[in-house]
């Protein structure tokens, strides 16, 4: 990764993320600091989806989407029973922050990514005039290298006797599966009974629908191109066994075809995209 600049798969994810609004009627999910974040424009957008084609746009738009929506309601969940922490593992571009005031003043937020991400994005909130909320903490660790997750958390106010909901979206895809193993165990470890872990992951082509595999071969050359390759996929009943051997108590994956309700009044097909799924775990 250039030290001086973000991940360019986080620019890319901020990018995406916001595309689904702009180029789709009816948006299932809105980010509205997305593309300001990442210091893109709406015509950035335009000309990248001008050069993917047809099936892997639809998936582009729709992946960033459906996982932000279910997690965003899953958080929502939390706070409902009394969850006052929220991590954001591999945060990137993420606008949670600011997209939802209504659940940062009822949490304790804290954004884990690599170092020179998190100084790209303290400098656009800077240039945007974005004040941090109070009980935001942004902590710059490199997760990839190994580095310590609780040190990073101990240095600021996260308390791992308290209940905790995490999330760890677009990440895992880059790192193999020890590092993975490994730190699902550290959170393990810092999270009591009652706290929640939510993981992205990408699935094996069986498990694809046709617009996903072929997603899947764009992104791993694209994500190769930018020195950011692909190292792991999972069948969810292998993801799932490395979460229990990792210390979670109870643990199931969410298959994307069960978002259909949210799709199901549009006109113009957009559709679950299944080239990733999720892994909830609970504590």
């Amino acid at each position: 990764m250039d030290v001086d600049r973000a991940s360019q798969t986080a620019v890319f994810a901020a990018q995406v993320r916001a595309a689904h609004a702009l180029l789709d009627p009816d948006p299932v999910f809105e980010d509205h600091y997305a593309l300001a974040l990442a210091d893109a424009t709406e015509a950035d957008v335009h000309d990248l989806f001008a050069l993917i084609p047809v099936a892997c746009a639809r998936v582009a738009r729709v992946l960033p989407v459906q996982r932000a929506r279910f997690v965003d309601e899953e958080v929502g969940r939390a706070v409902s029973r009394g969850v006052d922490q929220y991590v954001l593992l591999g945060a990137g571009l993420d606008s949670f922050a600011w997209r939802r005031p209504d659940l940062m003043a009822e949490l304790d937020l804290f954004e884990v990514d690599h170092p020179a991400t998190q100084a790209w994005k303290q400098r656009r909130m800077e240039a945007l005039g974005l004040s941090r909320p109070p009980r935001a903490h942004f902590i710059g660790t490199d997760l990839a290298a190994g580095e310590d997750l609780s040190e990073g958390l101990g240095a600021v106010t996260f308390d791992p006797a308290r209940t905790s909901i995490w999330s760890w979206l677009g990440v895992i895809v880059y790192l193999e599966v020890e590092a993975i193993a490994t730190k699902m165990s550290e959170i393990a470890e810092l999270s009591p009974s009652g706290s929640r872990l939510i993981v992205s992951y990408t699935v094996t082509p069986d498990l694809m629908d046709p617009g996903s595999r072929e997603f899947a071969d764009l992104a791993r050359a694209a994500a190769r191109g930018a020195g950011e390759p692909h190292l792991s996929v999972f069948t969810p009943a292998e993801i799932e066994g490395l979460a229990r051997d990792a210390g979670w108590a109870s643990v199931h994956s969410v298959d994307p075809s069960s978002f259909a309700p949210w799709f199901s009044k549009r006109c113009d097909g957009l559709a679950p995209a299944s080239y990733e799924w999720l892994l909830v775990a609970d504590a």
